[in-house]
């Protein structure tokens, strides 16, 4: 579809979300931040995206890299201005991921090598994203528009476009997201409901991770 270059040192979209989930969190508090996407990585999700909106993203990137030596893949979100993909470069962030489409962070993304994630929703914002240098589309918010019934009537026209699933998504629509084919599915308020995060129920946030693995697993036939 359009031009689609791949740059060559970007990751895979399969290293980058070995799991096909994505913890995405958003909050006001930092601390909670951390403390909330170690409980996820604990509990079974495999990769997770830190957006601009929590206080000190940058140093929250780093911290989970760290303190997870660089296993689990870690991205930054709700990206709207170019130059703040080089600072989640420098942070060490593996993917980009923007709330709606913009050809300019696809460059900026394209010179430090970063896997790409660019949001849409209709079919004409999916071409443009591709054509762009998108390396992944993500449907958002793919909850108000029908779910697994709006990615199923996509993929008639657009079979061929990497997908990632955002807004609104349950946990018990894990399966169907990917056994739709769909790359990533992200899990915001799922994951990370702002009750539990308020009151540092952590151990909320781990349970919630494990259902959304085992979800995830069954719809692999792991």
């Amino acid at each position: 579809m359009g031009r689609f270059y791949p740059s060559e040192g970007v990751k895979s979209i399969d290293r980058v979300f070995p799991t096909g989930l994505c913890g995405v969190i958003r909050t006001d508090d930092a601390d909670a931040a951390f403390q909330a996407c170690l409980a996820a990585i604990e509990g079974g999700i495999g990769t997770i995206e830190v957006t601009t909106t929590v206080p000190s993203w940058y140093e929250i990137v780093r911290g989970l890299i760290g303190t997870t030596l660089g296993k689990i893949p870690i991205g930054v979100g709700t990206v709207w201005d170019p130059g703040a993909v080089g600072d989640a470069k420098e942070a060490g962030a593996d993917f980009i991921v923007t709330p709606v489409l913009l050809p300019e962070v696809a460059d900026a993304c394209r010179k430090e090598d970063v896997l790409c994630v660019l949001g849409a929703l209709t079919p004409t914002e999916i071409y443009h994203a591709r054509l762009a240098g998108a390396n992944l589309v993500k449907i958002f918010p793919v909850g108000p528009v029908g779910g697994p019934d709006y990615i199923k009537s996509l993929l008639g026209p657009m079979g061929g476009v990497p997908l990632w699933a955002s807004g609104g998504v349950e946990i018990e629509q894990i399966p169907a997201y990917l056994r739709l084919g769909v790359k990533a599915v992200g899990l915001t308020g799922a994951l990370f409901p702002a009750e539990a995060l308020a009151r540092r129920d952590m151990e909320a946030v781990r349970e919630r991770a494990a259902r959304a693995a085992d979800a995830a697993a069954a719809a692999r036939g792991d």
